[in-house]
């Protein structure tokens, strides 16, 4: 009797409470794929084309994560109502030119006094700067 308590307590123990353990775990994020971003700056105007009414580009900030570029547009709507709008950005290599052919354009809604930001990110790696495009939908 006391052969077949212990036994079974075993088998409990092993397919019962050994795995509700290790479950619980917690996985650790590897540190090439954690992505700081750095403070958000004031855009140079070179870098914004703007014909969206009443949208302010409040700042940007960027990041290269294994080679690909990564940006963060904070995007403010300082009408009193809502305002829909397209953007689209332009990918430029070191020397200036298009890195990519140009991506179809989003199209967004911020409510009167929203604040929003747009992430993006480089379809190829030759990409070192960008030009963020807006217009009203």
């Amino acid at each position: 009797m006391k052969l077949s308590l212990r036994v079974l307590l075993t088998i409990a123990f092993t397919f019962v409470l050994f795995p509700v353990t290790a479950c619980q775990t917690t996985p650790s994020v590897p540190a090439e794929l954690t992505v700081s971003l750095e403070e958000f700056f004031a855009p140079p105007s070179d870098k914004v084309a703007n014909n969206a009414d009443s949208i302010v580009v409040k700042g940007v900030r960027t990041k290269f994560t294994k080679g690909v570029m990564r940006a963060d547009f904070k995007l403010y709507n300082n009408r009193g109502r809502r305002n829909v709008i397209n953007y689209r950005v332009q990918w430029l290599d070191k020397d200036g030119m298009m890195a990519s052919p140009y991506e179809a354009w989003e199209t967004i809604a911020l409510e009167g006094q929203q604040e929003l930001i747009v992430t993006q990110t480089s379809p190829t790696n030759k990409a070192v700067d960008y030009r963020l495009e807006l217009q009203t939908n």
